[in-house]
């Protein structure tokens, strides 16, 4: 009994499936597609130009800024500007005792006054003897040898005598020197700052006794790649950003030496109307630091990714394909292209995930009207 039920139940199962394929068969093909062709929307690339906007961390400083040193070595005996002083050029910073350069400087002046003085001598002696001769040797009573011998000591007496004065003259500057440069002055208007002075301390000509800051416009000083420096020129605008405030500034200065501690070089840029800016503070600093100019432009909205490469879809005759890309410089809105279409193609500019290389699509307007159902349109 149960091989003859076992046969009527695979004859059923064959009949049902028999049944479900002839009804698919015989299935009208307007009922078996039911999936539409994605619609899309296309655009062409355009030609433009496009540049590249860096951002990077500056600080601000005067841009006129004076380290004031002293010209002597030697203990500082007096101190006369504080923190905040303002100062004209000239003023009296601070006095150095340097009294042993100083005593060594008139003993070496008093030394060549004398021996001024004793050249002088000399050379008026030699003068005398010179000066008696003269009219015996032109009456003839004195022999030509004897007036020339003479003749050269009045002479070799007269050049030591202009060596000595010149020998003096030096003694005398450097004396003056040491008893100007006793005093420290200002070498510029301005306003003192980092004033880290001390009486009694001991101070060499390598020492900064304060910083003068003048009071002219701001200055902006940034670090910056090889790379952006090559893109980089004086006179270029930059855009200094601090407290939801913006300051215009052109690049003034670009060193050519790299900083062998970060490996960057280090540009500066005049800022206008930036006087409320506080020295030494952190500042955003904008800037060019790429373009491009007449090149093709693509919207990054038009552009997908796939491993990290740039694609987008071009219009083929009624189907798509994908073609990766070759792009130059970015901004928030386009990319350069440098490779992988040109100005004549149609690029699919609409997002949808029905699409695929080789995929057949319909052409909408950005309206969605149909604009073409068919290929080659």
């Amino acid at each position: 009994m149960k091989k003859p039920v076992k046969v009527i139940i695979c004859v059923a199962l064959v009949a049902i499936l028999g049944g479900a394929i002839v009804a698919r068969i015989l299935k009208p093909a307007d009922e078996i597609q039911t999936k539409e062709i994605p619609a899309v929307t296309l655009a062409r690339v355009t030609k433009g130009n496009i540049s590249h906007e860096t951002s990077i961390m500056g600080s601000i400083h005067p841009s006129d800024q004076y380290n004031v040193t002293p010209k002597v070595s030697g203990e500082i005996v007096e101190i006369y500007v504080q923190n905040g002083d303002t100062v004209k050029q000239g003023d009296p910073i601070a006095r150095i005792d340097n009294k042993k350069a100083i005593d060594a400087a008139k003993a070496s002046l008093d030394a060549a006054n004398a021996s001024v003085r004793s050249a002088q001598d000399q050379a008026d002696t030699a003068m005398d003897a010179l000066n008696r001769m003269t009219p015996l040797y032109q009456a003839g009573d004195v022999a030509p040898q004897t007036f020339k011998s003479t003749q050269n000591s009045a002479d070799a007496a007269q050049s030591q005598l202009n060596a000595a004065r010149a020998q003096a003259e030096s003694a005398k500057l450097a004396y003056n020197t040491q008893v100007e440069y006793a005093t420290v002055t200002a070498p510029a208007d301005g306003t003192i700052q980092n004033q880290d002075m001390s009486l009694n301390g001991t101070v060499s000509q390598s020492s900064v006794l304060c910083v003068i800051t003048g009071s002219g416009q701001k200055t902006v000083k940034f670090n910056v790649t090889e790379d952006v420096l090559n893109n980089l020129s004086i006179g270029q605008t930059v855009t200094v950003e601090k407290n939801s405030s913006s300051y215009e500034g052109t690049i003034t200065k670009m060193s050519r030496l790299v900083d062998s501690s970060t490996g960057l070089f280090s540009v500066e840029a005049d800022l206008k109307n930036a006087d409320t800016l506080a020295d030494g503070v952190k500042a955003k600093v904008r800037f060019v630091s790429e373009r491009a100019d007449n090149v093709l432009l693509m919207p990054v909205d038009y552009v997908s990714y796939a491993s990290g490469n740039e694609f987008v879809y071009v219009y083929d005759n009624g189907t798509v394909k994908k073609v990766y890309l070759t792009v130059g410089i970015s901004d928030e809105s386009n990319y350069e292209i440098l490779d992988g279409i040109t100005e004549k193609d149609q690029v699919v500019s609409s997002w949808t995930d029905e699409i695929y290389d080789g995929a057949p699509v319909r052409i909408v307007d950005e309206s969605g009207n149909i604009l073409s159902e068919t290929a080659g349109n």
